[in-house]
């Protein structure tokens, strides 16, 4: 599969009609789309893996842009500004990856039920949560009866 001679150009006229059709910088754009991406891969894949599968395709979207946009700037005459691809890339992977990293620590944990006093003691399954120990009159009543 070869690709069009133009498709750095086609690229490069989507990004300029989207940046003035949503009235986002560059760099917001970068990050909406970086997001955007990473949440419908995370959607259609749970767990850890679809955390890695999106981070994934948001680098290898980001790669794959930053290149079209150079070979914009060699079509163009104009002078690689490699600082900006790397900002560009940090910029797109951030979120992406901090989230890949986040969310293991996000999901929710085994119920927890309170026991005595404050401590929290993890529930043993298919048992009820123990009840709060009895206070205040009803717990003397409680001490003279026994």
């Amino acid at each position: 599969m070869t690709l069009p001679d133009n498709l750095p150009l086609i690229f490069h006229d989507f990004k300029v009609w989207l940046v003035d059709w949503s009235g986002l910088s560059r760099d917001a754009l970068h990050v909406y789309v970086a997001i955007g991406l990473f949440l419908f891969v995370r959607i259609l894949w749970r767990g850890w893996w679809g955390s890695l599968a999106g981070l994934l395709l948001v680098a290898a979207a980001a790669l794959g842009g930053e290149w079209l946009d150079h070979q914009v700037e060699l079509m163009q005459g104009a002078a690689c500004d490699r600082a900006e691809h790397w900002h560009d890339l940090r910029n797109t992977l951030f979120w992406p990856a901090a989230l890949t990293l986040l969310m293991p620590l996000l999901r929710p944990g085994k119920p927890r039920t309170r026991a005595e006093g404050d401590s929290l003691r993890q529930a043993e399954p298919g048992t009820a949560p123990a009840a709060d120990p009895p206070s205040g009159e009803r717990a003397e009543r409680r001490f003279e009866e026994a």
